[in-house]
């Protein structure tokens, strides 16, 4: 069936196919509108529509690899996960407490403007919200140097985007996009919330973060 399809595909749609899966496989992600630098406006995402235009093409070969594709169109995110809890990434614990204040910031802005699926963030923010849910106190390893490394990774995957200045300069601003919502579990999330709401209930010696469990992609 697949090749069938596949061999009806234009020798440009076969190129873009490929370069669509190469995408989805190295990024996770896919978000339907994208972030242009140079006019500081977001664009729709050519490989999303793409996507969504052959979905049944791409959800069956990615089958192959034991892969199953995704869509949220409220969201505006397609993704892909692996069957067996296979190849996920697992992230470090700075990492992971950076997730979770990018995940409370933005559903925090979208409650306000539900209308909007980026919202924008600045380096002063995260680095004020971090030390407002008492992170810093919590982990040493929280820093502007260490926040600034965990945006450059998560950057990667399309999670959050650059939009003014580098995540290792002073002061700098990206968006959180909708695929925080994909990161962690909202089970995973909710038992970091009450441990960091209620760590006097934690055993001293065996937290999530001594024993260097981070989250999962």
């Amino acid at each position: 069936m697949f090749q069938e399809e596949y061999e009806k595909l234009s020798h440009s749609d076969r190129t873009l196919f490929s370069e669509t899966v190469n995408d989805l496989l190295y990024q996770c992600y896919i978000v339907r509108k994208s972030y242009d630098r140079k006019s500081k406006m977001f664009r729709m995402d050519p490989g999303y529509y793409f996507i969504e235009r052959y979905f049944s093409l791409f959800e069956e070969y990615l089958s192959y690899m034991d892969m199953q594709l995704s869509k949220n169109d409220q969201d505006g995110v397609i993704f892909v996960t692996s069957g067996a809890e296979r190849n996920h990434l697992r992230f470090d614990p700075t990492t992971t407490l950076v997730v979770y204040v990018l995940r409370s910031y933005y559903e925090g802005a979208i409650e306000k403007a539900p209308q909007e699926t980026e919202v924008l963030m600045t380096s002063g923010a995260i680095n004020s919200l971090v030390n407002e849910l008492g992170l810093s106190t919590l982990s040493k390893r929280l820093s502007p140097t260490t926040i600034a490394s965990a945006l450059r990774v998560l950057d990667g995957f399309n999670i959050v985007t650059r939009a003014n200045n580098s995540y290792g300069d002073p002061s700098y601003s990206f968006y959180i996009m909708p695929t925080i919502r994909y990161v962690i579990s909202s089970e995973k999330l909710n038992a970091l919330y009450t441990m960091l709401n209620a760590p006097e209930e934690q055993p001293s010696s065996s937290t999530l973060f001594d024993q260097n469990q981070g989250g999962n992609l």
